[in-house]
């Protein structure tokens, strides 16, 4: 019987200190929670990063070579039009011959052939100033996801500051 009554005082004792271990154990399990969850924030936010270099690696790529495309294009059509005007002057010149009408010296056939290198030319801006646009345009779609990234990040890192407030 004496056993039974020390049991039963040392009983209070015992069941203060096993409140106080699953105290502890609580502390220690969320101490490892908020750890966990740091590092979760963590490497969410270095995968929204590697994943946003990514993303922009790959448009500097298919900008570059949007503008390789432009350049060859323009390149080709001022080629097109060079060739255009040789043979529409050939052809004027020929038709001036034809009629007896000197294109060498003045008057009327030179103003004709004037025309048709000013048309040339209009032609030519045209083009440049529509390149200039879609380079333009690919140089301001660049920047515009520049800008969602750091967005992004922020908006991600404002978020876990939030969480980790609460």
């Amino acid at each position: 019987m004496a056993g039974l009554q020390a049991f039963g005082q040392m009983l209070p004792v015992l069941t203060t200190t096993l409140g106080a271990a699953q105290t502890v154990y609580s502390a220690i399990d969320t101490i490892q929670d908020l750890t966990q969850s740091s590092r979760s924030e963590d490497l969410a936010l270095s995968q929204l990063r590697e994943q946003q270099s990514l993303q922009a690696q790959q448009l500097a790529q298919q900008s570059a070579l949007k503008q390789q495309e432009i350049a060859l294009s323009s390149a080709q059509a001022e080629e097109d039009r060079l060739s255009a005007l040789r043979r529409a002057v050939a052809s004027q010149r020929a038709s001036f011959g034809a009629s007896g009408v000197s294109s060498g010296n003045g008057g009327s056939s030179e103003a004709v052939l004037l025309g048709l290198f000013e048309e040339s030319e209009d032609e030519r801006t045209q083009r440049e100033q529509s390149d200039a646009l879609k380079l333009q345009a690919l140089e301001q779609n660049q920047a515009q996801s520049k800008s969602l990234n750091l967005l992004q990040a922020t908006q991600l890192a404002e978020k876990q500051s939030l969480n980790n407030l609460f």
